[in-house]
Order: structure tokens, then sequence, then C-alpha cells
């Protein structure tokens, strides 16, 4: 019975936003049309495809917010969505799989760290001024800002903190969100790498890790989507490709309310 209330939920909260995201598609069609008259052949192309892929996102958005056998998968697995003769590549992360800069605890920054390849002692330490740089957990939640200033606004600010190299940096980026408002992970949206960080600290962390990698290895079936679930925030990718090999990735991170006057609210959209 729930289920069934919460799809109905969520096929009201579609209606509602259907207009508009499709107002938003419409404006995409307009844009390839505008483009023609007023740029070069060469930034003609990439205006079209950013168009394109804008209306992929906001397609992939309207879908999540349908009844949950239409949803897309949001555990990264790529799909397209067909736009204005060209097929866009999509994929949707849900962020509640990743580790939260803000929220998580020292001890968790660490096995991060170690596990992207820091000794134990760089690693404690590292972790220490991740969370200098953030304030503590408590400080957070009273005050939301810390001796540095704020709280990580992006996982980019991570190359700002003395001691991140570029190449731990870019170990770090899959496994890391700002987005999930949380200290905790969702092991049903994780991947193997993230869970792979809690495995010496969570025995839990140790079951789901298993059971995914036994689904990579095929020795058992993949799991059924999980669909999707409304509060948590997600990073929607899309690619498309156009002529003289010109390519164009767009991404939009948002979060799925579940208020009817209010269901998606935006982070970012570069």
């Amino acid at each position: 019975m729930r289920a069934v209330r919460s799809e109905r939920g969520i096929a009201i909260v579609a209606a509602l936003w259907a207009s508009a995201i499709f107002a938003v598609i419409v404006l995409s069609v307009m844009q390839i049309v505008r483009a023609d008259a007023r740029v070069g052949r060469g930034r003609e192309d990439v205006a079209q495809l950013n168009a394109v892929a804008d209306a992929a996102i906001n397609i992939t958005i309207l879908s999540m917010l349908g009844p949950r056998a239409t949803q897309p998968p949001v555990d990264g697995s790529r799909f397209t969505v067909p736009f204005a003769g060209r097929t866009v590549r999509i994929s949707v992360r849900d962020e509640a799989g990743k580790i939260d800069l803000n929220m998580a605890s020292i001890k968790v920054l660490t096995q991060l760290l170690i596990s992207a390849g820091l000794d134990n002692g760089p690693a404690a330490a590292l972790a220490t001024r991740i969370d200098a740089w953030r304030g503590t957990n408590s400080d957070a939640a009273k005050t939301g800002r810390s001796g540095h200033g704020a709280l990580l606004q992006s996982v980019e600010e991570l190359q700002s903190i003395p001691g991140m190299t570029p190449g731990l940096y870019m170990r770090l980026v899959p496994l890391v969100t700002v987005y999930s408002q949380t200290p905790r992970i969702d092991p049903e949206f994780s991947t193997l790498a993230v869970l792979n960080v809690y495995r010496p600290i969570d025995p839990n962390a140790e079951v789901a890790w298993r059971h995914l990698e036994e689904i990579r290895t095929g020795l058992l079936p993949p799991d059924p989507n999980p669909g999707v679930t409304l509060g948590h925030a997600f990073t929607i990718t899309a690619e498309v490709d156009g002529p003289q090999s010109a390519r164009v990735i767009r991404r939009a991170v948002v979060r799925l309310t579940g208020q009817p006057r209010m269901p998606v609210l935006f982070y970012r959209w570069s």
C-alpha cells in the first residue's frame, strides 16, 4: 500500500512539473534554431549539442519523477535519450552512495585517504586538515560554518587543502560528494570502491561489498533497479556527439524533494 501511495505521489509531482520541463525542452529547440543565425559553424555545432544535452537532462528529470516502472537506473549505468535527431548518452548516480566530505567522521576520512593510496600517518594528518577546513561535524550541525569560513561547497574545493595532490584528488573524486548531507552511505546505491573504504570499519559494508562483487563477477544476477528515492540528490551526466568529432558533456546535480511546489532543487548545471 505504501508503494502504491508513493507511486501516486510521484505521478502527481510529475504531472505538476511536466509542463514546466516541457517548456525548457521547447526552449532548447529554439536555441538550436537561433544558433544557425548568430554563430559560426563550429560554435553553432557546440551550441546545438549543448541545447540537445540540456533537453535530454530535463527529459531524464521528468522520467525520474514518473512511475517507478519508467524511472531510469540511478546506479551510474548508461542509457540513451533521443532528441532532435541526436542520441544522448545519459547516466544518473544517486549521491547517497558516496561519502559526504562535510559529514563523514575523521575516521572515515582517514580510511578514505588510505584506500586512495596514502600511508596511515599522512592519511590521518590530511584527514585532520580536511576536518579543520570544513569545521567539525558538531560545529557544522550548529552553525553550518567552520573556522575556515564555510563547509565545502564542492568536491573541487578539496584541491585547495594543503597536502592534496592532483593524483590523489583524481582518485577521490568518484568516491565523494557534498550533496548527500548524511554521515552514512546507502549501500544500495554505492560502488565497490566506496564500500571498500568502509570494509575495515563496518561489517555491514563487508557484506554489501561481497554481494556487489558477486554480481560483478556473474555469480549473482543484478539487483532490481532500486528506483528513485525522493529526498536524495542525483548527478545526471549527458554526453552527445556531433559532426567533425564535436562532443559535449553536460552535468547537473539535482535533489528531488518530493514537495509539489518545488519538486526539483538544482545545485549545479555545467
